[in-house]
């Protein structure tokens, strides 16, 4: 078809975009709606145009018209108008993109921070040695930044500290709901660097399904109960309808309003005290056989991983990551950019939606950076040797790519093999092939395949295994025992390609095996180990392993036994040393005695004309007549024709019964009926549920009415919201004014009082009414531990700036403070009130006047009044991090008198009317006291670090 002229009017360009679409949907066997297409047709809902053919269409569109639309457009237009809006604006040619300059860093990557123990080590380490180095190449469309160590640093702090300024404790939950973008990076290591825990969920994408998105999420955070919500403006509608249902929930917010309150208020990152066994971040696992589940992964065991990672792939410091795989996905957040972070190697990322509109740019991003470690699953891999055009990939040099790696779903040899053959032109290597096999319960990554070698393909008899479970080799090998493992061709995956239709066999890609210190063993149902080559569940354990699912013991204790081996869910054999995965165990179709892989029937479903790639769900269903499984096939297809459709059917029919065992019934259902993971997974109990059901293939409902819906559905939240909110403000007004007042009032009452004693008793009850009046609870424990005779030192930490003025106010005996730096850290006027009850000077005392810490304190316990000392530093980390002077401690010894340990907990926003309504848990925990006995001056030491060792054990 000859280009349009460069100027067009309106008319003619709806026209030629309905010609255009037209042809697409004929071509794709979509009669009917071709012929009813108008320029208001809903692109997916009435014209079944998924992602990857809007690609198609883009590319046609720009070829017609000889423009450049932009890229987004793929994926953000709904319907054929806005196609013709992009081209009526701005009518210039097409011109070759311009793609955006990486430049690596001139020095090799250092040594990685081998004595790391945590994920915010790693990012100081590399933030100290070269601030500068660049770390991620962030591609933009046609743009793009470069974000430094130092950068990321610098950007993750202020996150860091407004997330804690707005009332984040340590180990509560952060959700990150952003696309790939560089406000992801910062919002991951901000929570972590606030001592939080990150909870990556995927940003809504999809108009047409923002109802299910909706629900699945809030399922999801509400498990987690996370804290904040950190989302971008375009998703704020959605992030609103999902806070109605989260209790939990301080507030949603986003990076760059984060960054603005840590720039107003000029605090600096408090050190937060990260620990090897704490909580990373919660991976939820995509929930293809079921309710998602919240993976807990420590530091150490993503630590674990990328450094297992790294010996399989033999990293190099001149090494190269590249990556479009969604950030908040296992294999995009530790296999990719993770494992960069702690090699010191720069990554070139671009979003998943740019690899979906172009996938060439997946290439062109390795050949641009000199990329050479890349992961991807194994449609990735497919899609682009079928789809992508040659006149894209002129001059295209891929000979740097020395390690891609193909995981995340079944590994295809089929794939393989169109992969290697259509790009080995353009300098790839099929020996850089590395299918390997992992879990989010692993990490990611669990065994690796020797690299530098071509994939190794196992093709074994069909019937044998469907009957048995045995992997029986065939193609030559020798059929009288089990062990003989054979590559097809050399290990080459290009035989595989001309026997792709052979009835007898099945064929499976080797994963390798375990990363150094993991260990898998296979088991029957007996829990006995199995065999060469015989089928059985993968069991693994190693220091990836996570430590289970979060808030959900008993879906723990389910997969994690006494010796600390877990069910990963999946099937397979062993041959030769090397793991070979065959599918998951639920999805596994046991039908008359035959066990019938689903993978197998979808596969070759598939390729009946008029079935949508990637779109075929296969599973059982029982049956109460003949008492075993049916074998379903759901299969979307655009066809409406009648004996179209009858075809299909017979074909996927004969297709299945000579690949794997001929299904009982097969649906057909429009496209975009099979739920999906956010990873594009097949969700085969959920196709099952709607299948028993009936409720497959139903009309899908437009955006708006599914918004609608979901804002009517929560009417009510939205009312006790709105009623909550307006009761918070006024009682924040409320408190404000209350303690402003009290505060002021007393402050000048107490200066007026003649006699120490009265200022001090006046100031107590101040801070008394003070809590009462404003609803601010603190709870007592331990209160037996003061009922002594005579006066004790009470030593305490700090967890918040009025910690003095809630213990004064919540203590059952009287004190005094050691020193008037014990309220330097509170606002003023609570510290003019409080400076009344600091200890006063000793009589007579010269040198220095007034005396010193050790002599003030021991002339008031001698008088008969017990001592308050709380630690120099200010309310910044653990309670055994404190720094408590010795003098105190000497002046116990001296006077004989019993030092009492007190617990400070849950008062960091105590009588803050920013955060009245948190249910802040503070609490004062009082020890039992300790008889300082008669030690010595070098004992005072381990006097004082016993004393502080017994406060953090009752802080926890």
């Amino acid at each position: 078809m000859a280009a349009a002229p460069p100027q067009l009017g309106q008319a003619r360009i709806e026209q030629d975009v309905l010609e255009v679409i037209r042809a697409l949907l004929a071509e794709l066997g979509s009669g009917q709606a071709a012929r009813n297409i108008s320029l208001t047709s809903a692109l997916e809902r009435d014209l079944g145009l998924g992602s990857l053919e809007r690609v198609e269409l883009l590319v046609r569109l720009e070829k017609r018209f000889d423009r450049r639309l932009p890229d987004t457009l793929a994926q953000n237009a709904e319907t054929p108008a806005d196609w013709v809006r992009a081209l009526s604006v701005g009518q210039a040619a097409r011109r070759p993109r311009e793609r955006y300059r990486v430049e690596q860093p001139a020095r090799e990557a250092p040594p990685a921070p081998d004595s790391a123990r945590t994920w915010v080590e790693v990012l100081r380490h590399h933030a100290a040695l070269e601030p500068d180095r660049v770390q991620i190449h962030l591609l933009e469309g046609d743009s793009g930044q470069d974000i430094s160590y130092g950068k990321l640093l610098e950007k993750a702090s202020s996150v860091a500290v407004a997330l804690r300024e707005r009332g984040l404790a340590p180990n509560q939950t952060v959700a990150i709901m952003l696309p790939t973008s560089s406000d992801f990076f910062y919002a991951f290591f901000g929570v972590m660097l606030a001592g939080g825990v990150a909870v990556p969920i995927y940003p809504p994408a999809r108009p047409d399904k923002i109802e299910e998105y909706v629900e699945r999420q809030v399922k999801i955070l509400r498990n987690a109960e996370v804290r904040f919500l950190i989302s971008f403006d375009r998703a704020r509608a959605v992030s609103k309808l999902m806070s109605l249902g989260l209790p939990s929930l301080l507030g949603v917010t986003s990076v760059a309003e984060l960054e603005l309150i840590a720039q107003e208020g000029g605090s600096r990152l408090r050190s937060s005290d990260v620990q090897p066994a704490d909580i990373a971040f919660i991976q939820y696992t995509s929930g293809s056989t079921g309710d998602p589940k919240g993976v807990v992964l420590t530091q150490a065991n993503v630590l674990a991983n990328v450094r297992g990672i790294g010996w399989s792939v033999k990293f190099r410091p001149d090494d190269a990551v590249v990556t479009w795989l969604p950030l908040y996905h296992d294999m995009g957040l530790i296999g990719s950019w993770l494992f960069s972070v702690y090699h010191g190697a720069p990554i070139t990322v671009l979003s998943p939606v740019d690899f979906l509109s172009r996938p060439e740019r997946w290439l062109w991003a390795l050949h641009d950076s000199g990329g050479t470690l890349c992961p991807a699953p194994n449609f990735a891999y497919e899609l682009c040797a079928r789809k992508i055009r040659d006149e894209a990939l002129q001059g295209l040099d891929l000979s740097r790519w020395r390690v891609a790696i193909n995981a995340g779903e079944a590994v295809l040899p089929e794939t393989l093999a169109r992969f290697a053959q259509r790009f080995e032109p353009y300098g790839f290597h099929r020996e850089a092939f590395v299918p390997c096999y992992g879990l989010a319960e692993s990490s990611v990554a669990l065994t690796f395949p020797a690299i530098d070698r071509a994939p190794v393909i196992d093709t074994i008899e069909r019937d044998t295994f469907a009957h048995g479970g045995r992997a029986i080799a065939v193609n030559g090998a020798r059929r009288d025992g089990p062990e003989v493992l054979e590559s097809t061709n050399g290990s080459s995956p290009d035989a595989a390609e001309g026997t792709a239709d052979d009835s007898r066999v099945i064929r499976f890609v080797a994963n390798g095996a375990p990363l150094p210190g993991h260990e898998v063993r296979l088991v029957d149902e007996n829990g006995r180990a199995a065999g060469e080559r015989v089928q059985a569940r993968i069991l693994f354990r190693g220091p990836s392993r996570t430590p289970g699912y979060y808030r959900n013991p008993e879906a723990t204790a389910a997969v994690i036994d006494a010796a600390g081996w877990m069910d990963s869910g999946d099937l397979g054999y062993w041959a030769r040393g090397e793991l070979f995965v065959t599918g998951r165990a639920k999805d596994l179709i046991i039908k008359a005695g035959h066990n019938i892989v689903p993978q197998a029937i979808e596969a070759a479903a598939a390729e009946v004309k008029g079935v949508r790639r990637g779109c075929v769900a296969a599973f059982g269903s029982r049956d109460p007549q003949s008492g075993t499984e049916k074998v379903i096939v759901v299969a979307e297809t655009r066809e409406s024709g009648h004996e179209e459709r009858k075809r299909i059917e017979s074909e996927i029919t004969r297709r299945a019964g000579a690949a794997a065992a001929p299904p009982d019934q097969v649906i057909l259902v429009p496209p975009h009926s099979i739920p999906k993971t956010s990873s594009g997974k097949i969700r085969r109990n959920e196709t099952r549920r709607l299948f028993e059901e009936r409720r497959l293939g139903g009309a899908a409902r437009s955006p708006a009415i599914q918004m609608a819906s979901l804002a009517f559905g929560n009417a009510g939240a939205w009312a006790v919201k709105a009623g909550r909110g307006l009761q918070l403000a006024t009682y924040r007004a409320y408190t404000s004014i209350i303690r402003s007042a009290i505060l002021a009032l007393t402050s000048s009452l107490v200066a007026g009082l003649p006699g120490s004693r009265r200022k001090a008793r006046l100031a107590r009850a101040s801070a008394r009414w003070l809590l009462r009046l404003t609803g601010a609870p603190v709870r007592i424990e331990g209160a037996s531990g003061l009922s002594g005779d005579g006066p004790v030192l009470l030593v305490a930490n700090r967890a918040g700036p009025l910690d003095a003025l809630v213990l004064a106010a919540t203590l059952p005996v009287p004190f005094v403070l050691a020193d008037s730096g014990e309220v330097a850290f509170m606002p003023h006027p609570a510290r003019s009130l409080l400076q009344h009850l600091v200890i006063g000077p000793v009589p007579d005392a010269v040198e220095p006047a007034g005396g010193r810490l050790r002599d003030r304190i021991r002339h008031t316990l001698k008088a008969g009044h017990s001592v308050l000392v709380l630690p120099d530093n200010a309310a910044t980390g653990p309670a055994a991090f404190s720094r408590f002077r010795l003098d105190a401690f000497h002046a116990a010894v001296l006077t004989s008198r019993p030092i009492v340990p007190v617990a400070v907990r849950g008062t960091a926003h105590v009588l803050d009317p920013r955060h009245h309504g948190v249910d802040h848990n503070a609490t004062i925990t009082i020890g039992r006291p300790i008889d300082p006995g008669s030690c010595s001056e070098r004992e005072l030491v381990d006097l004082r670090d016993r004393v502080r060792s017994e406060i953090a054990e009752l802080c926890r």
